[in-house]
């Protein structure tokens, strides 16, 4: 462009600019103020021309209230054009950011004369409807109310109230409401009174943009004028460049004067095609005369209704796909927990079927092939209760009641009977109710079955004749009524209440209580309670029950001859209560006699060695442990005649009898019974005192006397010191977890505004990335935690005291944990951001991210986000099966079903694959798990590598041995260069079942035999075909079954050799890896291979229900003790599954048991020098022995193994013991079985 033309244009652009400034200045405001500009009186430097609060947020929003419901278009004859559907105007609640559409079909010029010709709402304190609750606001779907924003927009700007701007302004303050607008508020009294309500009556209250609206009436009121005025001068005088400024050298003062000339119907009538006729000179007032008067004054109710704002909802069409994703994901949870409880239930199942199959062949094999009858019917229990039972007949003389799951609910017994008393109830072959049958044979409980008809039950009582006859026994059968036979019925839970109350009333008088103190009903009703005692007797079976044994036990037949003192086979409630009170609150005397009598089998006043043979027996019957042979009960009575002085005799008087339990005299001040069946303890309580004189606890120095709060501190002291490394290693992984997230959450919430992803979803983003470099750490560390190959080689390094890796697997279930709430966090706030991103126009997703590119102008759905992106169906697929890994991992699911457990776990592969997928498409932002993910993948390969070593290692089983308590001992080769220490443990699978199902078990050999061996429970469902295939009735040695391991891994009690004092607790098959550390501890000591090595004492603790259930482990006990030539081992054996320390039972084999001990310096139950001892042990105490004796060590390792309680209580004995923050110090390292 030519210089001289680009001049003469910017000349032009500048008078331009200028006349649009006289138009604004000298013909709007006057027509909008009703009043003249004063005149351009110069420049005034000094003067601020800024843009006011007051005037941008409140004045300058007067002009709303102008704002008509729609706008016409006409043409130069005035016509006035319609639209499409008929309406006289365009309606602007349906136009709201549509003007493209509106100027493809209206020219300019309609436009402007239409405008021309309208004339505005009134100038007033009203505003238009299509303004109020139908303003749209930018790319939100909301309705806003536009006298609501303006409200809102002055308060925002902190604008002064009402009285003080009109102060400002040097205008009068309003002194009362009518003030404001007198004529307004006498129109409309409610609205004033609505202003006084909202504003509490406080005019200084108002709000600026409200107060100035009030005082409007034909245009703007007092203070908006001010406003406004002021403004427009301070923009004018203080504008150096203004074209009125002659100084400025801009316009000369012939062209200032042509640009005051310039109207808004000049610039119209020379830009557009209109005619200079067809519109009036003054465009901004339309007054009587001029052209084309509008047809009438608009109002909303003569246009169309708004349209709804769905027109511009992006989401329409996506509802029912994204309602139908979030019920998906929200129910793969509820599927995946259905599905595992489907898969308990299915395993449970099969472990009946199978028993019950068995059972039912050994039936089959006893009763040579009888044909056992069967009959659904349901067992009546009490008035509220009824259940549906199978009644099996035979094949031996009873009745099997049965549950759905194949169960034996009772077996009704006619074994010992010759007659059956049968009862049937009356009713009319059509009658309402169902036919019952009452069952009764003598000692025994009632047995009342409910048919579904008359006929049902004649063929019931049929078959049962059939039955009774082809054994030989008779039967009663009569008719009685119904209500009668139900009221005289004694089942089982009938019978139960009326021997709770037995027992209950005589715990109440042995300890010196009224019956009537404890109960809450009224006196006639104790009273006929009393009678029903009184009269309720029990049988031997009831007997034992309370006692807590089996009715055949020869203790519990003479334990009954004793109290039952008339002999007629039934227990009395007085030669109960007579038995309890003596034994209660007797005499020592009497006491003896009643064992004395118990012996004395014939009753003929003494007791020869037969009888007491017999006595001695029967306890170790009690004790559940391996018979006697007749020469250890020959030793034992010789022993206790020789100990009392009484070699030469053959037998006992009472006196004799006295004097051999002379040295026990105080153990019999507080024996009693023990009736944990009937859930009372006949004992007195306070002499309760734990007998323990084996461990030789002394009295230790008292402790200084502290208060609460000191307590309180020592407590949480020993509590941080004692979990310091897992409470700091905690601190650690939370603290980076947490640092990822908000390190991510602030850069999206705050410094990445110019990717568009924080305008587009909103905090949403902010938080899925925050959760996805949290959760991307977190499933990185799992890989961590289960390199097993590495953890136990840490553990040989001094790097094991600083890092608690004996945790590692309740570390990764934390971990699993946090990672758990994270993916659930990343999930929800996905599904919130694509519903963001669908929601948005096209042109908005193009500027999201390079990465997804659209064919064409189509809006993706939220279907394309989810299933057709690599972020959403990835996302979905990482969702289910973290779900599926999750749930499955369940500790019920993994006891009952393990193998599937397993299987499932085993989908990390495909997660971990998912994860690396996922942020390709790069959809928020590049992706970062790979960082996390490339170092612990590398180490977690090498580990897995590293397992290979053993993994397909086929090995021969050397020998396999079927042991009590449906354990299986197999011993295998040891594969070559394989090392290990005592207490770890392999991953065993065995090659006839699923060569890849591997499972964790301890091992039991030691690490200088030349084989391994583990000995397996059989107690889920693997572990039961691995103890039936080596069964020696099943097994076939022909079929050469393999073992495979993974391992040797770390264990919890492997550093047991590092403590120069170890106390060692075994419970259940937690035993097994003792097994192995024992016979290594005595070899070593005993071969001077642990010379150097801190090892000098081993206190072990074996915690068992009874000894019959661990033999195997008595004999490999029994090699021990031979082999500790240094007594460096101290063995005590615990039996739990027991009577009270002080029962009769139990202090009478402590006795035997201490006789035979003095005798032989060995167990009379196990053979062994280790000392048994009757119930649980007192740990605490034990501890506090353990610290004394060994006063000159710093530590004293604890190593616990068995189930959970167990460890517990042994983790809890060492705190107590560390709180009194004496040395040496405990340190507690467990393993948990089951």
């Amino acid at each position: 462009m030519p210089r001289d033309n680009k001049k003469r244009g910017t000349r032009w652009n500048t008078i331009t600019h200028e006349g649009m400034r006289n138009i604004i200045m000298y013909e709007y405001l006057p027509s909008l103020l009703g009043e003249r500009i004063p005149a351009y009186s110069g420049y005034k430097a000094d003067l601020h021309p800024g843009i006011s609060h007051i005037f941008q947020s409140a004045a300058f929003r007067f002009g709303h209230t102008m704002i008509p419901p729609g706008i016409y278009r006409r043409d130069e004859q005035c016509n006035y054009r319609m639209t499409k559907a008929g309406q006289p105007a365009i309606r602007l609640c349906t136009t709201w950011w549509d003007s493209n559409e509106i100027l493809a079909n209206s020219t300019v010029d309609e436009l402007l004369m239409g405008m021309a010709s309208q004339v505005a709402e009134r100038e007033d304190n009203l505003l238009g409807t299509d303004i109020r609750n139908n303003l749209f606001g930018p790319m939100e779907f909301t309705r806003r109310d536009l006298g609501a924003l303006n409200i809102m927009r002055g308060r925002d700007n902190g604008l002064p109230d009402y009285n003080t701007a009109r102060a400002y302004f040097g205008l009068p303050t309003r002194k009362t409401w009518n003030e404001i607008n007198p004529e307004l508020f006498k129109r409309n009294p409610e609205l004033l009174r609505s202003l006084m309500e909202i504003y509490s009556n406080n005019l200084d209250n108002i709000d600026i943009y409200l107060g100035g609206m009030l005082e409007s009436t034909q245009g703007p009121g007092e203070l908006f004028t001010a406003v406004i005025k002021d403004q427009f001068l301070r923009l004018r005088d203080a504008d150096r460049f203004w074209f009125e400024n002659e100084q400025s050298g801009i316009f000369t003062k012939s062209e200032i004067e042509d640009i005051k000339k310039v109207t808004l119907w000049d610039i119209i009538a020379n830009t557009t095609s209109i005619d200079p006729d067809s519109i009036q000179r003054n465009v901004f007032v339309w007054a009587k005369g001029d052209p084309c008067p509008q047809p009438y004054q608009l109002n909303s109710s003569m246009l169309e209704p708004c349209v709804p704002l769905q027109r511009y909802d992006y989401f329409e069409g996506s509802e029912l796909v994204y309602i139908y994703a979030c019920v998906f994901l929200g129910f793969i949870p509820i599927l995946c927990a259905g599905a595992g409880y489907g898969l308990v239930k299915l395993q449970n199942r099969k472990r009946r079927r199978l028993k019950i199959l068995q059972e039912a062949i050994q039936k089959r094999n006893n009763s040579e092939g009888k044909i056992v009858d069967k009959m659904i019917v349901r067992e009546w229990l009490h008035a509220n209760h009824r259940r549906l039972v199978k009644v099996k007949f035979g094949p031996e003389p009873a009745l099997y009641i049965i549950d759905r799951k194949g169960e034996t609910l009772r077996t009704f017994n006619f074994q010992d009977v010759n007659s059956v008393s049968i009862e049937e109830s009356q009713e009319a072959d059509n009658g309402p109710n169902k036919g019952l049958i009452l069952l009764r044979i003598p000692r025994d409980y009632d047995l009342v079955l409910e048919l579904d008809s008359v006929a049902s039950r004649r063929k019931f009582i049929a078959k049962l004749e059939t039955f009774l006859t082809s054994h030989k026994k008779h039967f009663a059968l009569a008719q009685t009524n119904r209500d009668l036979m139900l009221a005289k019925a004694e089942t089982k839970e009938r019978r139960q209440r009326k021997l709770e109350q037995f027992f209950r009333e005589a715990y109440a008088l042995t300890f010196g209580l009224r019956p009537g103190e404890r109960r809450r009903r009224s006196e006639d009703n104790d009273s006929g309670e009393v009678v029903t005692v009184m009269r309720t007797s029990l049988s031997k079976s009831e007997f034992a029950s309370a006692l807590g044994m089996k009715a055949d036990a020869v203790f519990v037949k003479k334990m009954f001859n004793i109290v039952d003192k008339d002999g007629d086979g039934r227990i009395s409630f007085q030669e109960f209560l007579d038995t309890v009170l003596l034994f209660s609150r007797g005499k020592t005397e009497d006491k003896l006699r009643i064992i004395f009598d118990m012996c004395d089998k014939d009753s003929n006043g003494v007791i020869d060695k037969e009888e007491l043979s017999e006595m001695l027996r029967s306890l170790v019957e009690i004790a559940r442990t391996t018979s006697l042979s007749d020469d250890h009960v020959t030793e034992l009575i010789d022993g206790m005649f020789q100990g009392a002085g009484l070699e030469r005799k053959d037998y006992l008087t009472y006196n004799d009898f006295k004097l051999m339990m002379k040295e026990y005299k105080g153990d019999f001040v507080a024996i009693g019974l023990d009736c944990k069946g009937a859930k009372q303890n006949f004992l007195d309580m306070s002499t309760n005192v734990a007998r323990m004189t084996s461990f030789h606890i002394e009295q230790l120095p008292p402790e200084d006397s502290k208060n609460w709060a000191h307590k309180q501190w020592d407590a949480l002291s020993t509590f941080l010191e004692e979990n310091r490394q897992n409470i700091y290693y905690l601190f650690i992984f939370y603290v980076i977890t947490i640092v990822l997230f908000v390190e991510r959450f602030i850069y999206y919430s705050f410094m990445a505004e110019h990717t568009d992803l924080r305008h587009i979803m909103g905090v949403g983003i902010a938080i899925t990335r925050g959760s996805a470099a949290a959760l991307s750490f977190n499933y990185s560390l799992l890989l961590l935690t289960m390199c097993r190959n590495t953890l136990t080689k840490l553990k040989e390094f001094s790097i094991q005291q600083y890092i608690p890796l004996d945790s590692h697997i309740q570390f990764h279930k934390i971990v699993a944990c946090t990672a758990g709430f994270f993916s659930v966090l990343h999930s929800v706030g996905h599904i919130v951001n694509f519903y963001h991103v669908s929601t948005q126009p096209l042109a908005h997703l193009r500027c999201l991210t390079a990465e997804v590119t659209f064919p064409s102008d189509a809006r993706p759905t939220i279907s394309f986000w989810l299933f057709k992106t690599v972020t959403g169906l990835t996302g979905i697929l990482l969702f289910v099966v973290m779900t599926i890994i999750f749930v499955f991992a369940h500790p019920t699911i993994r006891q009952k079903a393990y193998k599937f457990f397993w299987k499932t776990h085993s989908l990390y592969i495909l997660l971990y694959a998912l994860c690396l997928i996922h942020g390709l498409a790069r959809l928020t932002g590049s992706p970062r798990f790979w960082l996390f993910f490339i170092g612990p993948a590398i180490l977690f390969a090498i580990d897995k590598v590293v397992s290979l070593r053993t993994k397909y290692m086929a090995l021969d089983i050397i020998e396999t041995e079927l042991l009590p308590s449906d354990v299986i001992k197999i011993k295998f080769y040891r594969p070559p260069n394989l090392k290990y220490l005592s207490g770890q443990w392999v991953r065993l699978a065995c090659s006839v079942f699923r060569s890849n199902e591997f499972h964790s078990f301890t091992l039991t050999s030691a690490p200088h035999e030349n084989f391994l061996s583990c000995h397996i429970k059989a107690q889920g469902p693997w572990t039961w075909k691995l103890r039936n295939y080596f069964d020696p009735c099943n097994y076939n040695p022909a079929e050469h079954p393999k073992i495979r391991i993974e391992g040797p891994f770390g264990g919890g009690n492997q550093d047991w050799y590092k403590f120069e004092v170890a106390v060692m607790v075994g419970g259940g098959i937690g035993v097994t890896p003792y097994a192995s550390m024992l016979n290594d501890l005595v070899f070593g000591t005993s071969t001077n291979r642990y010379s150097g090595v801190a090892c000098k004492k081993v206190y072990f603790l074996w915690i068992c229900p009874s000894h019959k259930h661990f033999e195997w482990f008595i004999d490999v006990l029994r090699d021990v003790e031979r082999k500790d030539v240094t007594n460096v081992l101290e063995i005590h054996i615990f039996i739990t599954q027991f009577f009270h320390k002080f029962d009769l039972r139990t202090t009478m084999l402590y006795i035997c048991e201490n006789h035979f001990h003095r005798v032989s310096k060995t167990s009379i139950f196990t053979g062994l020098k280790a000392i048994n001892h009757f119930g649980r042990p007192d740990m605490t105490s034990f501890l506090k022995f353990v610290q004394k004796k060994h006063s000159y060590v710093s530590k004293i390792g604890v190593f616990s193994c068995g189930p959970r309680p167990l460890t517990k209580s042994v983790m809890s004995a060492c705190d107590d013991v560390n709180k009194g923050r004496r040395l040496p110090y405990f340190i507690h390292h467990f393993e948990n079985f089951g």
